[in-house]
Parts: C-alpha cells; structure tokens; sequence
C-alpha cells in the first residue's frame, strides 16, 4: 500500500464523505482551492466558464480523483465541479494534510504526480486533436475512448452509461451539439451503435474508427 495505516488514520482526521445532488455544486470558479476530491459513487463534471457558457474539460468517474492542483500551488480554482448524478458521493480531503502526506511519502507523492501527469497529457492530446483533425474525427476518436475506458462487455456488444449532453460531448470534442447529433444519427442508421439520453451500445467498436472513410 502507498500509505501506512498510521498515515491512513492521519488523513482520515480531516477527511469527509459528502453527498451531492444532481447539478449541485461542489466548488466554484475562484473560490479558495482548499481540498481534494475522490469519487466514491456517481460522476462528477469539471467545467469552465467561456463568454457566459459553460465549457465542460472532463469528466470525473469513480475511482478517480479532482481538485488535486490545490496541492501543487493552485491558490484558486480556474475551473467548477459539480455532481451529474443523484446520490454522487465524494471523499473529500484537506489539501494541507495531503501536503504533509506528500512531503514524507514519496511513493504517495509520485502517485499524485503520475495522475497530474496523465491529465496533462489527456488534455495536450484533446488540444492536438482540435488542431489537427476535423470535427467528425475528434467525436469519433472521442467515441471510442469512452467505450474502451468506461465500456462494459454486454455478449459481443460494450454498453456505456453515462449523463453525457450531446451539448458536453460538443464541448469535450471542440465540435458543435449539431455535428454530435449528426454522426451519432449516422453511425446508429449504421447499426455502429445505439443510443439513448444515458447509455451508448456499441455493436462494434472497433468498427468506429473506419467510419471516417
């Protein structure tokens, strides 16, 4: 284990558990960057605000953690989180306490660098995407990479569920609602996939990639 029990007991003095509501807010943009979030059940959204809209940078699922840049200088935050589901349920840590964790651990110290890490490089890859392939690309590139990394094999098939808008994947992929709506519309008149507000069935998805040519 990265952390000792004594280190464990540590951390659990200042942590909490607390449940969010659909829409609700977990932090807001420019408020005091004071802690760091694991999620335990439902899924977050991490969003910026562009010209009075929201601009959605990720999504958080459980497992995973966010609001970690507070711990690497971040005195505000540039971004707001809130839940997508009812009953999101949250792990909820003082930045100072894993700043001492992180001064007399290296091994937890490296983890949270490797997940900063691989943040940056999903967020240099999303930008390299914008520049240099067309919309239809990056939504299908987009497609595929939710059903490797949150798919779950259903016979032939990988069901992905989710509270994705086609208007947050248009933000994710640098796209239009439009365009979204358009290749899903194509790819389902395929039999590619099939969908509904919450789920996505990928007949095959290894098929996706050649639905550009």
């Amino acid at each position: 284990a990265v952390l000792k029990p004594e280190e464990m007991a540590f951390l659990q003095k200042t942590a909490r558990i607390k449940r969010y509501e659909r829409q609700e807010g977990i932090y807001a943009q420019g408020q005091r960057a004071l802690r760091v979030f694991f999620v335990l059940k439902g899924v977050v959204k991490i969003a910026v605000q562009s010209d009075k809209k929201d601009v959605v940078k990720y999504v958080v699922e459980p497992g995973n953690i966010f609001g970690e840049s507070c711990v690497m200088g971040e005195l505000f935050r540039c971004d707001f989180a809130y839940a997508m589901q009812n009953d999101t349920e949250l792990l909820e840590l003082d930045s100072n306490a894993v700043l001492y964790l992180m001064r007399h651990n290296f091994a937890f110290a490296q983890s949270l660098l490797h997940l900063l890490g691989k943040r940056m490089r999903q967020t240099e890859a999303r930008l390299e995407r914008v520049v240099l392939k067309d919309s239809r690309s990056r939504i299908l590139e987009f497609l595929r990479q939710m059903g490797v990394e949150q798919g779950r094999q259903v016979g032939m098939e990988t069901l992905v569920k989710h509270d994705l808008t086609h208007q947050d994947i248009a933000d994710i992929t640098g796209t239009s609602r439009q365009m979204v709506t358009a290749v899903l519309n194509q790819l389902k008149r395929s039999n590619i996939l099939h969908f509904t507000r919450k789920k996505i069935l990928f007949r095959d998805l290894n098929a996706l990639p050649l639905c550009d040519n």
